[in-house]
């Protein structure tokens, strides 16, 4: 340390001579600039010295106190410029390096010991630090609980990322390996969560979009909107089994208002086929039990205008909303089915 205080003031003197020589050779207004420039990056520098004096990591090493997310205050917070309910990924030897510039609060010695996973559960793991000085032994969790729940938030994250990006469980799992992270929740218990997190995506959904209805009507100063539409599939071509189209406001910031999903199959029946004939009691017990997915019976081709057409008809008893303007593909069907079965009683 002493060696790079030495050299650190005579770098600095050179710094301050240099710059003495060159403002001996310019203007009084380029000096000027140029002080500012240096006062304005010298309280920068100050800033930032004072957001890292402030984060968790640097209290940790230079006080010595045990890192506890849930009891720190949040002011200590304030002039972090990283969100705490956010994740960073930091490579496992990264933080071992970090343990070892720390102290260890049992002894007060330099932190050198091991860290262990105690626990994993998909993405989330509670790792323990030994130090091999003491018996003292640290335990952290590095995701929080869900509310009201068991689950874990990165999990859940996680399992709606998949959703969101199409690859589901078997490209979490790919993904995860190349990123060379935990592998995911086990496919079974990823299946079991599916349908809970649905229950609470589906509530999510209508809350938003019973909200964006509101705030359309107000926008429109009334309860006759216009709205856009527009269909997809789940293949290409009109030979997709399943499909779904979406009902959007026209205002200047375009909002879903409804969704609905149409599907010419169902995974359960489809099953079941296997032991109807060897097993007609139980084929019949879960025909009877389960919930039918199937809903669509036309031509895929006519996915989009049916669901539109089924959207308009229950926009009253749902919102008390009249959709009264529809602007759509010009290749599309829909127009033609909303004016061949008007969803409103005279209304054109």
């Amino acid at each position: 340390m002493p060696m790079k205080k030495r050299y650190g003031k005579r770098y600095s003197k050179r710094v301050l001579v240099r710059n003495a020589r060159q403002n001996a050779q310019t203007p009084a207004s380029s000096l000027q600039s140029n002080t500012t420039s240096t006062l304005r990056t010298t309280t920068s520098n100050l800033s930032t010295s004072l957001k890292r004096a402030s984060l968790p990591s640097h209290k940790k090493i230079t006080k010595r106190i045990k890192l506890d997310i849930t009891s720190t205050s949040a002011n200590s917070y304030s002039n972090s410029n990283i969100p705490m309910d956010g994740y960073t990924i930091l490579q496992n030897q990264v933080l071992f390096t970090l343990m070892c510039k720390a102290n260890c609060e049992g002894c007060g010695n330099r932190w050198n010991g091991t860290i262990n996973i105690k626990k994993r559960e998909g993405l989330f793991t509670i790792l323990s630090f030994q130090c091999s000085s003491c018996p003292n032994n640290i335990t952290i969790e590095t995701s929080p609980k869900v509310v009201a729940s068991n689950r874990r938030d990165i999990n859940v994250r996680s399992q709606i990322g998949g959703h969101l990006c199409g690859i589901r469980y078997a490209g979490l799992v790919k993904l995860m390996g190349a990123m060379n992270l935990p592998s995911p929740i086990q496919d079974e218990r990823y299946s079991k969560w599916d349908k809970n997190l649905l229950i609470s995506i589906k509530s999510f959904s209508n809350r938003s979009m019973r909200k964006a209805v509101e705030e359309a009507a107000t926008a429109a100063n009334g309860r006759e909107l216009m709205v856009s539409g527009d269909g997809f599939w789940q293949t290409r071509g009109f030979q997709s089994r399943h499909g779904a189209a979406a009902l959007l406001s026209c205002n200047t910031t375009p909002k879903v208002l409804d969704i609905e999903t149409c599907s010419k199959t169902c995974n359960v029946c489809m099953g079941a086929l296997a032991i109807k004939n060897s097993n007609p009691a139980q084929y019949n017990d879960i025909i009877r039990s389960h919930k039918c997915e199937k809903n669509y019976k036309k031509s895929s081709g006519t996915i989009e205008s049916g669901a539109v057409l089924k959207m308009f008809q229950r926009s009253v008893s749902n919102y008390n909303i009249y959709y009264t303007k529809y602007g759509g593909d010009r290749d599309s069907k829909t127009f033609a089915a909303l004016s061949d079965t008007p969803p409103y009683p005279r209304i054109i």
